[in-house]
């Protein structure tokens, strides 16, 4: 090659214009194919313009007849490592520092061969023999960081990526590895605070922002978190990772709303992930808006029908929305599918509890018990079924089963306190009563069930107190209410009772509350007013015998003997054996 030629050559290659040097170069090699120094200046063209196979082609052919020349094995390293035959590459490394042992780049070439072959402990020994000849190249340190990290030995990885910060302070980067590094060691804080010092050497790196907001997530506190999320996603608006973490927080968060628009996208962007569309489902299910949430957990169901967390997640808004013959209908569909679940057909047999359709609660809690013999709350809601049904020696057999698999269960000792109570062992009901309460303290079910046991001991200072504190713990509670009416009305405290019954009513309308309203209404002497509640319930029953007879009590008490004669006849026609509307005849006529 002539000098000029060369010259040129040089000036185009430091001023990175690769393709008009290669057009140089191919010049001088059509005169002379075999110019080594022309084709090692083309090789190293095609490197740097990243034509790695056809640079190693040529250094290949170059090598033959230049054995000793660190350069050609260098690049040849370079070129085998970037198409990933490592063997070859390390090879070549290991031909640079026999011919250079002062070749800095070849040891940091060489330790990263090593990282991406998992080989650290070689990665770290040729970093080190390369930190002898350069204290000073930031590299070197943080290679030996990364691969120390790599190695799991991240407190020597700080170490030397603090290092690495000292002498490139500008290097964002290494902000972020040192910080990924106090993570991994489960230092939060000081995570936090380097990715704060990136994010001062480099205000744009969105990645930073992620990091320091990912930190804030796993911290929980997501509200944070979102603001750091946002400033990441402004900065790289299509990386839509950002996002997906982004909703979780907002999720976590509460920001329902602006977590559904971002599921939204999210759903619409990658149709194939169903999990973006099921989690919008939840979103939508949490604010309330229940039949987009079942339009979209419907078609998640028709792409995936054995997807049970999809049906079950359906089943459950259903429920919400109290629509329950639906959820029972998802659950039987996933029941068909073929199941060993004992939950799953436990959940079942509540969906039929819910639905009336007791027969077959009791037939699917059966089949739960011969699944997993030791669930405790099957026994338990077998024998409140049992209960229900008066087959007392049945129910007791569940109870004390469901009992003596979980006696620290508040709802199996509530419930087996409530069997007691039903079957008139007062006193073994109360000591179940005060174990449930002794469990939750804070459930006001327990004082108030106990409370109305307490009556039947003859205790009612006891049970006043009792769903006294009940009622603090749950002021709005129309069964508490009603408990409270009772015993005041056991009291004789007639008025009191009247003021819980009355509250009890307005939230929600029983027949059991309107019944003991009247009864108070007539130990006040209030018959006109007990009457018309009375007479509201006929509506309802016309053929209830104990309120028929209230109401022609009432018909005698305002002197209306003929309305009360009529009342009690309705009733012997009925129900001849009345002794109570025989006798109330015999004095009206």
């Amino acid at each position: 090659m002539e000098e000029k030629q060369i010259d040129k050559i040089y000036e185009l290659i430091d001023a990175s214009k690769y393709d008009e040097a290669e057009v140089e170069i191919k010049k001088i090699l059509e005169v002379d194919s075999k110019d080594t120094d022309a084709q090692r200046l083309l090789a190293l063209c095609e490197v740097n313009l990243e034509h790695y196979d056809q640079a190693r082609s040529i250094l290949e052919d170059v090598i033959k007849y230049r054995q000793d020349d660190a350069l050609c094995w260098y690049y040849l390293g370079c070129c085998y490592d970037n198409l990933e035959e490592y063997v070859e590459a390390k090879f070549a490394y290991k031909k640079v520092l026999e011919l250079r042992p002062e070749y800095v780049d070849a040891y940091k070439s060489l330790a990263i061969v090593y990282i991406k072959t998992e080989d650290h402990d070689h990665a770290i020994e040729y970093a080190k023999k390369g930190l002898e000849y350069s204290q000073e190249d930031y590299a070197l340190y943080y290679i030996l960081g990364t691969a120390c990290m790599a190695s799991k030995r991240f407190e020597e990885s700080v170490e030397y990526i603090e290092h690495a910060i000292k002498l490139n302070p500008g290097n964002v980067q290494l902000y972020n590895n040192l910080g990924t590094s106090y993570l991994t060691i489960g230092e939060l804080d000081k995570a936090f605070e380097t990715y704060e010092r990136a994010s001062q050497v480099d205000p744009k790196d969105s990645l930073t922002y992620f990091n320091m907001a990912s930190i804030l997530q796993l911290q929980n506190k997501h509200k944070e978190a979102c603001e750091y999320f946002a400033k990441a996603h402004e900065l790289e608006p299509e990386e839509d990772s950002y996002l997906v973490a982004w909703a979780l927080s907002e999720v976590k968060a509460g920001q329902f709303k602006e977590a559904i628009e971002h599921y939204k996208y999210l759903a619409s962007a990658y149709p194939q992930k169903s999990s973006y569309r099921y989690n919008l489902a939840c979103c939508y299910q949490v604010v309330g808006e229940y039949e987009v949430a079942i339009t979209l957990l419907k078609q998640l169901a028709l792409l995936n029908p054995k997807a049970t967390n999809i049906m079950k997640k359906l089943a459950g808004i259903y429920m919400a929305s109290g629509q329950y013959s639906k959820a029972k209908e998802i659950y039987e569909k996933i029941v068909t599918q073929g199941t060993t679940s004992f939950q799953l057909y436990y959940e079942l047999a509540l969906l039929c509890v819910k639905t009336d359709d007791i027969d077959r609660a009791e037939q699917i809690l059966k089949k739960v018990c011969k699944l997993n013999p030791d669930f405790a709350l099957a026994h338990k809601d077998l024998g409140v079924i049992y209960l229900n049904k008066r087959l007392f020696d049945y129910a007791k057999d569940e109870f004390e089963q469901a009992y003596k698999c979980d006696p620290e269960n508040y709802s199996v000792v509530l419930e087996y306190a409530n069997y007691l109570h039903s079957t008139s062992d007062f006193e073994k009901a109360d000591e179940f009563y005060q174990k449930a309460i002794e469990i939750d303290e804070e459930n006001p079910n327990g004082l108030a069930f106990s409370a109305l046991n307490k009556t039947h001991l003859k205790q009612i200072d006891l049970a006043k107190e009792q769903i006294t504190k009940a009622m603090k713990k749950c002021s709005d509670s129309a069964f508490l209410l009603f408990i409270a009416g009772r015993i005041y009305f056991l009291d004789k405290d007639y008025d009191c009772a009247k003021m819980y019954l009355i509250k009890a009513y307005e939230l929600e309308k029983l027949p059991d509350v309107q019944n003991l309203l009247g009864l108070c209404y007539m130990e006040l002497g209030n018959y006109e007013q007990a009457k018309s509640i009375f007479n509201n319930l006929l509506e309802k029953a016309p053929m209830n015998v104990n309120v028929l007879l209230n109401v022609a009590h009432c018909h005698e008490k305002l002197g209306e003997n003929d309305d009360a004669l009529r009342c009690a006849e309705k009733i012997t026609e009925t129900f001849p054996e009345c002794e109570d509307a025989q006798e109330l005849i015999r004095k009206l006529s």
